[in-house]
């Protein structure tokens, strides 16, 4: 039995790849209309930033050789290291990404010419502030930021099911488009979550936060960061029961389909985990009334291929999905379509060598089976590429063209120049946030 790996690396080295694949792209689909361009951009620079958050957390992950959740406490001296600030910092700066994302894409809100200016700006004066703030303040009010989050979850819950409830009216499978990538945003800003889903509703995960507050000697989050973390833990409920309950109705008006399998896959892991949860509270406990307790091997296995494999796997095979199936980006022009496929066999293979190592690191598997296990999958991805990019690809109107179907899209002109400047913009936050967070490390 090999030892247990962390994906976060694998996390970090997905991600990463991407996220600058995905920027590369978009400025490459010079004929697509600027809702696509704009989510485009965003998703590509969350996806970069989340690889730029898994780069620190593997490099402290190295430094303590502990592969656990909670990798900082008082003995050991990343407190007050860089590599603690700029994960941090990272994780901030992504947060208000996804906070300005359901505004522009699938649903604009803000259909202005001025949007990607005011947006952008937003973002970086907003980094900048709460990154310095948290600095400052050790992060005691850290995961407060999840409260901006609030009126973009809103907005998606709202496109999701009104396009669901046209779909079950009508009869027109073009309704489902909207609804679906408006669900499948939602699973991947709070997939993690959701698996937490009855553990929240039981009331529960406070107890693993106390533990967590106590195991984790240098976490004091304030009131403020504390109703942040249980907000977002209940925005994954809700969604969750939200999902469930409207996939279930449309299964019996119009059949099941591949995203009711997969809301139906996370609401039973979310109730599994619940279940297991509350059959460990002993040792959840145990940190507040004795001495902490390990938790059994069963459970951390549970949890690697839950809540750890969908956040670090396949949370960017969703962004990727949304990519390539909404036509985000321009898979089809002559230019683009080599590094498209590249990207899209690079990211099946890394995703499938990392199950398998998963699964090599708790069974008793030889190395020389899973070596041909992997072969078997390189040889699958070779000889059905075609296949699997033409289901990746997009099978129904964009999102675009579905709004101005309905006559609720302004064609906006918008300036080039403005999509430069938002990755210029974004790449400067992100080097003098992380020289602030560098030179704050040197001199405390």
């Amino acid at each position: 039995m090999a030892e247990s790996q962390s994906l976060v690396p694998v996390a970090a080295i997905v991600d990463l790849i991407l996220g600058f694949v995905t920027i590369a792209l978009v400025r490459r689909s010079g004929e697509k209309e600027w809702v696509e361009k704009f989510a485009g951009l965003l998703i590509g620079w969350i996806l970069v930033l989340k690889g730029l958050e898994y780069t620190f957390t593997s490099v402290m992950e190295t430094i303590v050789a502990n592969e656990g959740l909670w990798i900082i406490d008082s003995s050991n001296n990343l407190q007050d290291s860089f590599f603690r600030f700029a994960q941090r910092t990272c994780k901030t700066i992504s947060i208000l990404l996804l906070v300005f994302l359901p505004f522009i894409y699938p649903y604009p809100i803000l259909q202005r010419k001025w949007n990607i200016k005011v947006v952008t700006a937003s973002i970086c004066v907003l980094s900048l502030i709460l990154s310095t703030i948290s600095i400052l303040t050790d992060y005691r009010h850290s995961d407060g930021e999840w409260f901006m989050l609030i009126p973009g979850m809103m907005i998606l819950v709202l496109v999701y099911i009104r396009f669901l409830l046209m779909e079950i009216e009508t009869g027109e499978n073009s309704h489902r488009r909207m609804s679906l990538v408006a669900g499948l945003l939602l699973i991947a800003m709070l997939g993690e979550q959701m698996t937490y889903w009855l553990a929240q509703v039981i009331s529960i995960n406070n107890d693993f936060l106390a533990r967590f507050a106590v195991e984790w000697s240098l976490w004091e989050p304030s009131t403020f960061g504390w109703l942040g973390t249980n907000l977002v833990l209940s925005m994954g409920a809700s969604t969750i029961l939200i999902l469930l309950f409207f996939e279930s109705w449309r299964t019996y008006h119009m059949g099941i389909s591949g995203f009711s399998i997969i809301v139906y896959l996370v609401g039973i892991v979310g109730f599994t985990a619940g279940i297991v949860d509350y059959a460990i509270m002993d040792t959840v406990r145990s940190c507040v009334e004795t001495e902490c307790e390990s938790f059994p091997a069963a459970f951390e296995i549970w949890y690697d291929f839950t809540s750890e494999t969908l956040v670090y796997l396949f949370t960017p095979l969703i962004f990727m999905y949304i990519l390539l199936n909404f036509d985000i980006i321009d898979s089809d022009a002559s230019e683009n379509r080599w590094l498209t496929r590249i990207m899209v066999i690079l990211m099946l293979l890394i995703v499938s060598s990392s199950v398998i190592e998963l699964l090599q690191s708790f069974l008793p598997v030889p190395e020389m089976i899973s070596s041909a296990a992997l072969a078997m999958v390189v040889a699958i991805f070779i000889g059905w590429e075609e296949r699997i990019m033409t289901n990746l690809m997009r099978e129904g109107d964009t999102v675009s063209q579905k709004l101005m179907e309905m006559d609720e899209l302004i064609l906006l002109k918008i300036d080039e120049r403005d999509y430069d400047i938002m990755s210029a913009s974004m790449a400067s936050v992100v080097f003098f946030s992380l020289i602030i967070c560098a030179l704050y490390s040197a001199v405390i």
